[in-house]
């Protein structure tokens, strides 16, 4: 029996008794991150210059809030060396990082390089920061912190460019983000939806947790009280499950443009049992309550970004279900009136890679400010070649925003400069922590479940 969009049972079939689930409006707005058509033939120079021409438009109202119109903004081609004058300017941020891993220093025979080791890390402290725009580049040096930013970050900055004292270097004064753009106010809800967050399946013959996936789904239909009492936080107001990515398979290695496809390919009899065991789970969850599956890096899915939503036809019994959709990474929807916005976490974990920012929450937060999604995308972070416009940017500020398989839960609300509140939460990888996130659409709290064997319930 197939259930139509607007009605679910809160209780599994097999379970007996049946009521209807909490209903809320739900729009699907992730059109920006489908590819209506492919050109791989452009340059990756092209969505460099795209996100500064759009950021440049968005910057400029936010440079005359914070500095007023008495300091002039400049291209870098307007600085004069006889005379130097207080300006801002605005650009892309690039960090030149000699430990940056780079495929002409792997092959180089005229230096005749050895292999070098895997870094979790590639900072240095002899890290220089550039800001570039559409026609030069000029070092930054001052008030500003090489290691709390990364390669792609557009910004403006304010300071002076004194070339006889520094060699052409910019010294900068204070400098500013778009930080996440205007934010459509919030309507009371008389109800408490809850909007479920999990990631990190890894569905394998190596990981055993099918206890735990069975009490989510017992909890999911009705039949555990994983909240106790509280009647804000029922499992009957569920209203929809995002799956945020590696939900087949995740690696100890991490995957990267530099390797070679053959390493990263899974065995196709273990693929092939992993994806029908989240076919299974989804099928399950399907007939409950609407499930959305994100692409994560380690699924089968293009490994560019935007990864595209996986194939139907990897989950035959799923597709039965209109309740069930396969939608992109990252993912852009309103539910209930909020506005949600997540990825499956590669934004955070290669932030971390290239700064000295310490958490996903840190890079989490740094995404919002810079108003950005994936600004490490193309230097570090495989992504379509854009030419006409840079989806990513985020002009919009949600209201919530997560990325998955995080490893451990984290929860915060960010606070823009203009009153914008954002609930950030990091998902904990299911197949680490048996755990998932829960956000209740009406107080924006929200809490993390476990289905531990050991300790059932929430934190």
């Amino acid at each position: 029996m197939l259930f139509p969009e607007d009605k679910y049972l809160t209780n599994h079939p097999a379970s007996g008794g049946s009521f209807e689930r909490l209903k809320v409006p739900y729009q699907n707005t992730s059109d920006s991150f489908h590819f209506h058509a492919k050109d791989f033939s452009k340059q990756f120079a092209f969505i460099y210059a795209s996100r500064l021409d759009e950021m440049l438009n968005l910057l400029e109202d936010r440079v005359q809030q914070k500095w007023g119109n008495d300091i002039p903004i400049k291209r870098l081609a307007d600085l004069r060396e006889e005379c130097p004058q207080k300006c801002v300017i605005i650009g892309t941020l690039f960090k030149h990082q000699e430990l940056k891993p780079s495929i002409l220093k792997e092959i180089s025979e005229e230096n005749q390089l050895a292999p070098q080791p895997p870094r979790s890390h590639y900072t240095n402290d002899t890290d220089i920061l550039i800001l570039e725009d559409a026609l030069q580049r000029i070092r930054l040096v001052g008030n500003i912190d090489v290691h709390s930013v990364v390669t792609g970050v557009v910004c403006a900055v304010m300071g002076q460019d004194r070339y006889e004292e520094s060699d052409g270097r910019f010294f900068v004064e204070d400098f500013i983000f778009y930080e996440g753009g205007m934010q459509k106010p919030l309507k009371p809800l008389e109800s408490s939806p809850l909007l479920v967050l999990m990631s990190g399946l890894n569905q394998s013959a190596a990981n055993d947790f099918s206890m735990s996936l069975e009490l989510l789904q017992q909890w999911v239909f009705g039949n555990m009280e994983g909240f106790g009492q509280d009647h804000d936080w029922e499992a009957a107001s569920i209203v929809r499950i995002v799956i945020a990515g590696n939900s087949v398979k995740a690696s100890l290695k991490p995957k990267n443009h530099l390797q070679s496809k053959a390493s990263n390919e899974l065995a196709s009899s273990e693929l092939l049992s992993a994806v029908k065991a989240v076919d299974t789970l989804i099928y399950n969850l399907a007939q409950s309550v609407p499930v959305d599956l994100m692409p994560g890096e380690f699924d089968p899915a293009n490994h560019m970004l935007p990864q595209q939503p996986m194939h139907h036809c990897l989950f035959p019994r799923s597709a039965e279900f209109t309740s069930f959709k396969g939608v992109p990474n990252p993912y852009s929807f309103e539910v209930a009136d909020r506005i949600i916005l997540g990825t499956a976490g590669q934004n955070a974990h290669d932030i971390l890679r290239y700064s000295k920012l310490e958490t996903p929450m840190d890079a989490l937060k740094a995404t919002l400010r810079w108003s950005h999604i994936f600004p490490t995308a193309p230097d570090t972070l495989p992504c379509y070649p854009y030419y006409q416009k840079d989806p990513f940017i985020i002009k919009e500020c949600p209201h919530v925003y997560f990325a998955g398989n995080a490893g451990d839960f984290a929860t915060d609300q960010w606070k823009g400069s203009n009153g914008e509140s954002v609930r950030l939460v990091c998902v904990p990888s299911f197949s680490e922590n048996q755990s998932i996130a829960v956000v209740n659409l009406r107080t924006m709290d929200c809490k993390k479940v476990s289905f531990k064997i050991e300790a059932i319930g929430e934190e």
